[in-house]
């Protein structure tokens, strides 16, 4: 329904230091077009893309790859999509973006603007989810079921935490009644490991636990994105 996952969006004031930063967890640069007038940075370790911009929106985005776009936006507001904003004429590249009912944006674009990568090994490890915070998982889980997610695990309305997939991306709602910033997981095993290699790398890890209990090292990128990498998988 939503095409092609393309890369998570960031807005960033400073794209050289959140370069600098990923690139030190292992990420590497991935060619980009001229689409965007605004500086605009891609990494990837080949299997998850992070797109850093110099532009606001409200970050971060899932962003998606829908040709044909035009045609596609009537169905989805057949769905109850509402379109925050769409760019769809003849002469412009387009796009268009909606918020879920916990407010995380999804934009669509008409075409690629970066160039696949072949898959390598980043300090980060496994990309395992992309996590929201949200007061009523079941609820909000639905909404993306509408859009072509398929659930797992526990859809109980009383579930505390929800997961759903589509392909190259799993999104984990996660209950609190507090907003909190969109997190992204990663399972990277052997922390200790880990925690002398960010050292190394001159990354600050913090100790934490995750909501399982398992141990996991929080890290910040100059943007303030929140990553959590675990010791095990779940």
């Amino acid at each position: 329904m939503l095409g092609t996952f393309l890369e998570i969006s960031i807005t960033t004031p400073d794209i050289l230091a959140s370069v600098q930063f990923y690139e030190r967890l292992g990420l590497r640069q991935v060619p980009v077009g001229e689409t965007w007038q605004h500086p605009y940075a891609v990494l990837s370790d080949g299997r998850w893309y992070l797109g850093l911009h110099r532009y606001d929106f409200p970050s971060p985005s899932l962003t998606f790859v829908l040709p044909g776009l035009r045609s596609h936006i009537q169905d989805l507001e057949t769905l109850g999509v509402g379109f925050s904003f769409r760019k769809l004429a003849e002469e412009e590249f387009n796009e268009a973006g909606f918020c879920t009912p916990s407010g995380q944006m999804i934009t669509l674009l008409e075409a690629r603007t970066c160039s696949p990568l072949p898959g390598n090994d980043s300090l980060c490890g496994y990309f395992r989810e992309y996590r929201l915070a949200v007061p009523d998982p079941a609820a909000e889980g639905r909404f993306w079921e509408r859009l072509g997610f398929l659930p797992t695990g526990d859809q109980s309305p009383s579930a505390a935490r929800v997961q759903l997939s589509v392909a190259h991306l799993n999104v984990g709602l996660q209950r609190s009644m507090q907003p909190q910033p969109a997190t992204l997981v990663f399972v990277c095993g052997r922390l200790a490991d880990s925690t002398a290699q960010f050292t190394a790398h001159g990354l600050d890890a913090t100790p934490v636990r995750d909501w399982d209990g398992a141990a996991a090292l929080e890290l910040r990128a100059p943007e303030r994105t929140r990553l959590l990498l675990r010791d095990t998988d779940y």
